[in-house]
């Protein structure tokens, strides 16, 4: 055999050498993750974040709860200290050697006096002479005049240089409520008997009638 010939085929059928692919040589997208996995990461991350914010925004909630007390509970206590400042169980009662009628406690003088001497000695106990504030008190008062069988002083009183009636608390009597029997001179201070409204001189030695308001006790 020619060994020429054999040495050709033999050079014909090596195997070609392998040549590794460089980097450079890949596609361009080759490496590149498919589209929903990198909006799948997006959306993860968003998620993340918000569970993170929401949950400091929760805990913020919760301590602010915590700290604050109840409205209900604060409006009670509230109520409480306005209608009981003394704490404890309280009620609307009179002092002793008071009468009570409505929201008014009634304080009637055992000595008599000038109608000055009433009003302070009203003002000592924190109270003023009677004010009459309408039809059903008047009555009431001539019924309890009738009753102690005397006439008392009340806290109204002629002011000259006006040419009126007022009470001691600056406002001008209404005729229609109370009419006032005898004259007005200087000096006239209004006395209330079991039947009738007076006027007597300020001077005069009368009876005379408190009023203050009821207390907590």
């Amino acid at each position: 055999m020619d060994s020429s010939r054999v040495y050709g085929s033999l050079k014909t059928s090596r195997t070609p050498e392998y040549k590794p692919v460089s980097p450079s040589s890949l596609p361009s997208d080759a490496c590149r993750c498919p589209h929903w996995h990198q909006l799948a990461l997006k959306l993860s991350c968003a998620g993340l974040i918000l569970l993170f914010l929401s949950l400091i925004g929760l805990s913020v909630l919760v301590r602010v709860l915590v700290q604050r007390p109840p409205i209900a509970k604060y409006s009670v206590s509230t109520q409480e200290n306005r209608t009981e400042p003394t704490g404890g169980s309280s009620t609307l009662r009179c002092p002793r050697d008071w009468h009570p009628y409505r929201e008014k406690c009634l304080f009637v003088s055992q000595t008599s006096g000038p109608w000055s001497e009433g009003l302070a000695q009203c003002s000592m106990k924190e109270a003023t002479l009677l004010i009459i504030e309408n039809e059903e008190e008047l009555r009431f008062l001539h019924a309890f005049s009738k009753r102690r069988g005397h006439q008392f002083f009340i806290g109204l009183n002629y002011v000259p240089v006006e040419k009126i009636w007022k009470w001691i608390n600056g406002s001008i009597l209404n005729p229609d409520l109370v009419q006032i029997m005898g004259t007005n001179e200087e000096n006239s201070c209004a006395v209330i008997s079991q039947t009738e409204v007076f006027s007597d001189f300020c001077s005069a030695d009368n009876r005379w009638i408190c009023q203050k308001k009821l207390k907590y006790v």
